[in-house]
């Protein structure tokens, strides 16, 4: 596994030594053959895949910039991207749907969609194709994000490789770079992987547990997504930002979220805001009425599922959530009517209580989407429900999962510490900052020790094997 603290680190180390000593005409055509040779880890059928697509959307995109130029009535352009889109879903299609192994890829569905929202802005007129096609192509492949996102838009990332002033290198963007990655390895290899131990336990074997031990495998797992998620996220624009690229952000403390819709605001930002732009506006959002409103809100929401897998817990999961955000919307407007200015005061209580319950939902779909299937998860919610006992669980965690004390000690401390840091960042609070602020001495003893740490854990497993991310499966 590439991504993994060791390898991935040299593989950067390798890459920085070059970029910033070869001529700057040079430095983009080295970042993408680093790219490719990082796509050829996971194998050459990846590779051919990732190729492919790119040179069919480079062409697509040249083609939409001439049609829109001899024919400019809107019917011959929207032919022209239909059909580009076409041929860039077709290994998602085929790949995921189907289950065909020839498409099997590993980052296709974060890269196509780059591809698509990239053809889609060049019809609307929002960019111009990109001529260059080794900076096309590195839009595309750019390793730190090829195998997860974040879903980039070609306006952002190819405006920064076009910047003279990023090709320098930068002492204080690098150092930043590097403290994030630690973070993201740290909320990976010691946060994510020990609450794994659990989780994995208990899905694998739910028919053994008590509702109770069910519920909390369940809350488990939502700091456990958010952890490995995130983690990857942190390393991946930690990376880019080494060489002087500034990647879109992924997360923004979710589960402080007071409302599903702002939960979307800031749970895998570049893929909802992907679906907003691209999915929902064009069915015609909220302003075509209200009935046609709530219909876009769930084909967004179903899209989403069948993008993260074709299996019925997946369906069910992205319904659920548009459901969630039509019940809301239904609610904001019946208390609109009756103005209610008890529940418009916002008191620290009730923004708690909102909270809770925001997460409390959100987790109740974790549910469908961490299950291996929808009759599993209905199963699942059925124990929690009515075979629910809190006395049981402690015994399913010292004798049938066989956590030991430090185990579980690890698991609740990282919980925490992810919930504080994220409310210090809620209260504009940097730690990253804080950590600038001490005496080199002190920064250094810090890194080393969070370095030795991830060494250490990766060497024991933390109780069990090394994990991919999680979403390296989507």
């Amino acid at each position: 596994m590439i991504f993994s603290f060791l390898c991935f680190t040299l593989f950067l180390m390798m890459v920085l030594s070059v970029y910033f000593i070869v001529p700057v005409k040079l430095r983009y055509g080295w970042l993408l053959l680093a790219s490719y040779v990082f796509c050829l880890t996971y194998g050459r059928q990846s590779f051919y895949i990732l190729l492919c697509s790119t040179v069919v959307s480079y062409l697509f995109g040249l083609l939409l910039d001439k049609v829109k130029c001899l024919y400019p009535e809107r019917k011959k352009t929207l032919v022209c991207l239909w059909c580009g889109i076409i041929f860039c879903v077709i290994p998602l299609l085929f790949g995921k749907i189907k289950q065909s192994s020839l498409f099997v890829s590993i980052g296709t569905s974060f890269y196509l969609l780059q591809q698509i929202g990239y053809l889609t802005d060049i019809y609307k007129g929002k960019s111009q194709a990109e001529r260059n096609l080794i900076h096309y192509a590195l839009f595309v492949a750019f390793f730190p994000k090829l195998v997860s996102g974040p879903i980039e838009r070609s306006g952002n990332f190819l405006k920064q490789i076009n910047d003279v002033h990023l090709k320098t290198f930068c002492y204080e963007e690098a150092r930043s770079g590097f403290q994030l990655m630690l973070w993201g390895y740290f909320q990976k290899v010691i946060i994510a992987d020990s609450l794994a131990v659990y989780v994995t336990n208990v899905y694998d074997h739910w028919e053994g547990y008590a509702g109770g031990t069910i519920g909390l495998a369940s809350i488990v797992y939502a700091f456990q997504l958010y952890a490995d998620f995130e983690g990857y996220t942190n390393i991946a624009l930690g990376a880019a930002q080494t060489l002087g690229i500034h990647l879109r952000g992924n997360f923004k403390q979710p589960y402080l979220s007071d409302s599903i819709r702002e939960f979307w605001k800031r749970w895998h930002i570049s893929f909802s805001s992907w679906l907003k732009d691209y999915i929902y506006i064009p069915l015609g959002g909220s302003k075509k009425g209200t009935i046609r409103h709530y219909t876009n809100l769930i084909i967004t929401f179903l899209i989403s599922g069948l993008w993260h897998g074709s299996g019925l817990n997946f369906v069910a999961w992205g319904m659920l959530h548009g459901a969630f955000q039509v019940a809301e919307n239904i609610c904001l407007k019946f208390r609109e009517k009756l103005k209610v200015k008890a529940l418009e005061n916002k008191s620290v209580w009730k923004n708690l209580i909102k909270r809770i319950a925001v997460f409390i939902l959100v987790d109740f779909a974790w549910i469908f989407f961490r299950a291996s299937g929808l009759k599993t998860a209905m199963k699942m919610v059925y124990k929690i429900c009515f075979d629910f006992s809190i006395s049981k669980i402690g015994g399913d965690l010292a004798f049938s999962l066989h956590l030991t004390v430090i185990q579980i000690l690890m698991g609740a401390l990282g919980i925490a510490l992810l919930l504080a840091v994220d409310l210090m960042h809620e209260k504009n609070v940097s730690v990253r900052r804080m950590v600038d602020e001490k005496p080199i001495i002190v920064r250094w003893i810090c890194y080393l020790s969070i370095v030795l740490i991830l060494s250490l854990a990766g060497m024991a497993r933390w109780g069990g094997e090394a994990s991919n991310f999680i979403y390296m499966q989507f």
